[in-house]
């Protein structure tokens, strides 16, 4: 049974799959399309692109300015994310990320050159 309800997610598209459930639980749609899964197109592992930009682009001044490049966490390569979303999901999921980082740093006095 188990199997069956894997294969129904797994069939579902990545939109379908936020669900009134999450929406009820406080996980905004951004926040649900920031924590994306992304396979590495140098290296072929796979990595959070949420924590790739929180752990690797935090010094970067660019991602205050919405970049929209992922960055592997395994090999460090850099790539566009219009690979494995549209346009516009891509902006809106970088300048997402790239807000919840300023607050960060603008909470804890840390960022680009401090």
């Amino acid at each position: 049974m188990r199997q069956k309800e894997n294969r129904y997610v797994d069939d579902l598209s990545r939109d379908n799959r936020y669900s009134d459930e999450l929406q009820r639980r406080g996980v905004s749609k951004q926040f649900y399309d920031s924590n994306r899964m992304l396979l590495c197109p140098e290296c072929g592992n796979s990595f959070n692109l949420f924590y790739s930009r929180a752990k690797y682009c935090t010094d970067c001044p660019s991602l205050a300015r919405g970049c929209e490049l992922a960055r592997c966490t395994y090999c460090h390569t850099e790539f566009p994310l219009k690979n494995y979303m549209s346009k516009t999901s891509s902006r809106n999921v970088s300048s997402y990320i790239g807000s919840v980082v300023k607050r960060y740093n603008n909470t804890f006095g840390e960022g680009p050159g401090r």
